[in-house]
């Protein structure tokens, strides 16, 4: 069935316990359109999110895919093995289905690139 930009999915945003946002702990679900980013869509709730470029490119939003599915189609810099690794960027990610999020995955994700050859690469990580 092809969805039309004005319908929405539902989407769960889990913060972890261990996060260094100020939401840390809590999750919050939120209704986004099709057309829509989950940042920007989080933002609009009033859900800070971490995000920099919000093109895809730097990976600060990164965050882990629990469950449905997403689409990345203004991404500067997201690749098969990102998708494959359950990895998405919330500031170009729109959903495709009710989706749930684990955010706040930047070093894993840093981890997972430098890992693969991909860039941002070890030049971001702490060592």
């Amino acid at each position: 069935m092809t969805q039309s930009a004005s319908e929405t999915w539902s989407v769960r945003i889990v913060v972890p316990e261990t996060s260094s946002l100020d939401a840390a702990g809590e999750t919050f679900d939120l209704e986004v359109r099709e057309d829509e980013t989950i940042l920007a869509a989080a933002r609009s709730a009033g859900v800070w999110l971490p995000a920099d470029c919000q093109q895809g490119w730097c990976t600060t939003c990164a965050a882990r895919l629990v469950d449905g599915d997403v689409a990345h189609p203004n991404a500067r810099r997201y690749y098969d093995e990102d998708r494959e690794a359950g990895f998405v960027l919330p500031c170009t990610a729109k959903p495709r289905a009710d989706t749930t999020l684990i955010v706040g995955q930047y070093d894993d994700f840093l981890e997972f690139r430098a890992d693969h050859g991909r860039p941002p690469g070890s030049s971001k990580l702490d060592t």
